[in-house]
């Protein structure tokens, strides 16, 4: 039998059918109001009350509510744990309205569609759409926040992994599924193990021909990629946009395409292990390259350095416009003093121009966009000498949008309310209506006064009040001991339970002056304050071009204020294909060191006779430190930064490939050493001659043999298939002899100085091999007990004494060999000890172990030979 409920509670079943994916605000009165399900879910998540209303059901329905003026917090609170919100209002004045008041959905929002202020952090907030046609991957992203939009098109046999690396840039907040993607589950289990709060949806289109249009209303023709799989990316990710911020986006109207030969191409293992803008502990910023970078005064300066360190630049002379441009602000101090300023009272006006946009901006919003406008003439005051090409480009291109900073300042007062329907947002003077409505106002206090004192003289009735409130209006209040006293002319309005309230009809027509006049101040005010947000939001392109500008220059500065504190230097750029470094710094490890100086080394990587360093040395003692370092420079110099260094010249590489660590993949089942192996194949199918690779202890995560052979292999195969320039550490000794084969090769090591039985790091890179590993003196430097490092460098004697026995035995035996005829040679293989030599599986043998078996088989071998 079907329920019978009232006619609010089947209006609002119809709106949750038409959202059945998201948690419904349904406005009543001064609560946004959840019911049935939403309402069960929202108080477990929330933690508020759960209770129930009569909604014309034989039971009460579950209901919850959060006041309208704190429901972003809670809204927050929901996205955060990747719900979406459908936010439904009334949609026409209960007052005039007959029967249900009219509600609609006014905005869906979603993890990847957050608009409001105090649910976005200083970074970007994307939203990704993936679709998948003709055996390519296109992805359309938008950070609506910001009208930043991106698409890319990925085919080919490593289409998924590009992809992935792309998506580990972006981080989105939100992925939508515009389609089937046969790669789907490669792509998940990457988003859930780098970035765990990334949420999918999925979006489903009857008709593609009523979107298709969409990203020609936005962007200019020759921003439209020609794919036509990529234009029906962008037009599904506009569509999701228009059903869930259910505004025109007018201000999405700038597109770029990433194309990877346009940047040094990072992947996302690099990104990582490098920790350029997040740390591997928690994935914030601390202790990463863009933490030692970031001197940006504006949200839209942080946002622009982080990409330009995530997409470094390949072409020569967009690096060298970039260095020129800092290293004039190196060199003018006060200039650049001047534009730290300026810049830190501008306000991230980008995201406020969105909030103009879609309808949700206040006056406070415009207040700061006049703050922000208002000291662009200084900013471009201080422009006009500067000689640089990207300095110059922007003093050229940047407008300071006086008329909008003038009508701002003349209509709004300086510290207006946050909601925009309540009055007190207009400037006195700016509107003579206003005024006079708001004379009026201030004067009816007045008039309450002359009217109350007249009255309590005329009647002669001492404790009469007149007195308003929002139910009944003005009125006239006497005790009930003083109602022989009332005039026939008062009219009784409401009665108390010690008093009579009465009206009278001066009061009467004073009331509905005053109340009609209230009212027209706040409709006026609302009407004042939306025609100036109209006149702001024609002008949404000029000023978002404005804050791209001050968004560079803020990026440009802050890298020229990182270079003078941390006294870098500019490199040169070459293309002989070299990287040389003369005493580089590692930019966060220099930080970092609070007791110590940091120890500077030198770099010659090039093809003639250093295209491969192999680096022995000790743990601790420095090798995944330089060889970082090495990376971080090489990528600093390629985003346009000085670098710390005393001097260096550097070719511009394609790709920097890392491979540095031990982690495991427990999502997909893959031990260390399969995510290394993973990692390194991925390294030599996609590194080529121009790019830079850091291999850092390649075959530890198997057996001895094992481990070296693979090693060995790996620096075989760069050598002879990729050439590409490579910084390998090994504690491998063996595979120094590896520089006899090429003189591509070099060894280098970690200077090590031995005081008896202690040793110093000197953390140089010095050329040569090393031929120990010092692992004892670093178990002891961590704290491990004194008696088992005094039974460790026992063992350690064993073994080398056994070491040292099998390779005189082995020479004996071979000499032995070479000396005797070869007829007498195979007597012992005729023995049982052939078919046991046969058995054991030496590449995963430890040397202990070897040493056993060799001794075992020496006592065998006597005793089949009669000898004792």
């Amino acid at each position: 039998m079907s329920v019978s409920y009232t006619p609010m509670m089947e209006q609002y079943r119809d709106i949750k059918r038409r959202h059945p994916d998201s948690i419904l605000f349904f406005r009543l009165g001064d609560f946004y109001e959840m019911f049935f399900d939403d309402a069960e879910l929202a108080s477990r998540e929330l933690e508020i009350t759960l209770t129930g209303r009569n909604a014309g059901a034989a039971e009460r329905v579950p209901m919850c509510g959060v006041p309208y003026h704190a429901a972003d917090n809670y809204i927050a609170r929901l996205i955060s744990k990747g719900y979406r919100v459908a936010i439904c209002e009334q949609v026409e004045d209960p007052g005039a309205s007959k029967g249900i008041v009219r509600r609609e959905v006014i905005r869906v929002v979603t993890p990847g569609t957050v608009l409001t202020e105090n649910m976005l952090d200083k970074g970007n907030n994307y939203l990704v759409l993936l679709r998948e046609e003709d055996d390519a991957v296109y992805l359309a992203a938008a950070d609506v926040s910001t009208a930043e939009c991106v698409w890319a098109e990925f085919a080919g046999p490593h289409r998924v992994g590009n992809l992935c690396d792309q998506l580990f840039r972006l981080a989105p907040a939100e992925v939508v599924l515009g389609g089937k993607i046969g790669s789907l589950a490669d792509i998940q289990a990457f988003t859930a193990a780098r970035l765990p709060r990334c949420t999918y949806s999925s979006l489903v289109v009857d008709d593609y021909a009523a979107i298709a249009g969409l990203p020609g209303r936005h962007f200019d023709a020759d921003e439209l990629p020609a794919a036509q799989g990529a234009t029906l990316a962008l037009a599904l990710l506009l569509h999701y946009l228009y059903q869930t911020v259910k505004s025109d986006l007018s201000h999405l109207n700038r597109l770029t395409k990433y194309d990877a030969r346009e940047h040094l191409a990072l992947d996302a293992a690099t990104l990582r292990n490098l920790e350029i803008t997040a740390n591997m502990r928690d994935g914030s910023r601390k202790d990463t390259l863009l933490s030692v970078l970031d001197h940006t005064k504006t949200a839209m300066g942080g946002r622009l350095l982080k990409k330009w360190l995530e997409y470094p630049l390949v072409n020569p002379a967009a690096i060298t416009a970039r260095q020129d441009a800092v290293g004039e602000l190196i060199a003018k101090p006060l200039v650049r003093q001047e534009f730290h300023q300026s810049l830190a009272e501008i306000y991230d006006f980008e995201r406020i121009l969105t909030r103009i946009e879609v309808g949700t901006a206040n006056a406070r919003d415009l207040i700061a966009l006049r703050a922000s406008l208002t000291v662009l003439p200084a900013v471009k005051a201080g422009l006009a000498p500067l000689e640089a090409k990207r300095l110059s480009a922007i003093d050229h291109a940047l407008a300071t949008h006086g008329d909008v900073r003038d009508l701002i300042t003349a209509a709004i007062g300086d510290n207006p309310p946050l909601a925009v329907r309540e009055g007190g947002m207009i400037r006195a003077g700016y509107d003579l209506e206003l005024d006079e409505l708001r004379a009026l106002a201030r004067d009816s206090r007045q008039f309450v006064q002359d009217l109350e004192a007249r009255e309590r003289e005329a009647t002669g009735i001492k404790s009469l009040k007149v007195g308003y409130n929002k139910v009944f209006g003005y009125y006239i209040e006497i005790t009930n001991a003083n109602a022989a006293n009332v005039p026939a002319a008062y009219t009784r309005k409401q009665t108390l339970a010690n008093a009579e309230r009465y009206i009278t009809p001066e009061l009467k027509e004073f009331e509905i002056k005053i109340l009609g006049a209230q009212e027209k101040i706040v409709a006026i005010e609302y009407h004042i304050f939306c025609r100036i947000r109209e006149y702001v939001k024609v002008r949404i392109g000029e000023i978002q071009q404005t804050a791209r500008l001050v968004a560079e220059l803020d990026a440009l500065a802050s890298l020229a204020e990182a270079a003078v504190r941390g006294g870098y230097t500019r490199p040169a750029l070459n293309n002989a294909r070299e990287i040389v470094i003369r005493d580089g710094r590692h930019p966060v490890v220099e930080k970092l060191l609070k007791r110590e100086l940091f120890v500077p080394n030198d770099t010659d990587l090039n093809h003639r006779d250093c295209e491969i360093m192999i680096i022995t040395g000790p743990n601790m003692a420095g090798k995944s430190t330089y060889m970082r370092q090495v990376a971080l420079l090489v990528l600093l110099a390629q985003t346009g930064s000085f670098i710390p260094a005393r001097e260096a010249s550097i070719c511009p590489v394609d790709r920097v490939f890392t491979r540095v660590g031990a982690s495991d993949d427990l999502a997909t089942g893959q031990s260390t050493f399969m995510v290394e192996m993973n990692e390194v194949a991925h390294i030599l199918r996609h590194a080529t001659a121009n790019s830079l690779i850091v291999l850092d202890e390649i075959g530890r995560g198997t057996s001895t043999f094992d481990g070296m052979s693979i090693a060995r292999a790996v620096i075989e195969y760069g050598k002879d298939k990729v050439r590409a320039k490579t910084l390998f550490a090994t504690h491998y000794h063996e595979l120094t002899e590896l520089e006899a084969t090429s003189r591509r090769i070099k060894n280098f090591s970690v200077a090590v100085k031995e005081r008896g039985n202690d040793v110093v790091f000197l953390r140089r890179i010095v050329p040569g091999g090393a031929d120990k590993s010092y692992g004892i003196h670093v178990a002891q430097l961590a704290g491990l007990p004194k008696k088992l490092v005094e039974r460790a460098q026992e063992i350690l004697a064993e073994l080398e004494h056994g070491q040292r026995h099998i390779r005189a035995a082995a020479g004996e035996a071979a000499a032995t060999a070479a000396a005797e005829p070869a007829a007498e040679q195979p007597t012992l293989f005729a023995s049982s000890l052939a078919e046991e030599l046969a058995t054991i599986d030496v590449m995963t043998l430890t040397p202990l172990e070897a040493l056993n078996i060799l001794y075992k088989l020496q006592i065998q071998a006597k005793q089949e030979a009669g000898r004792p």
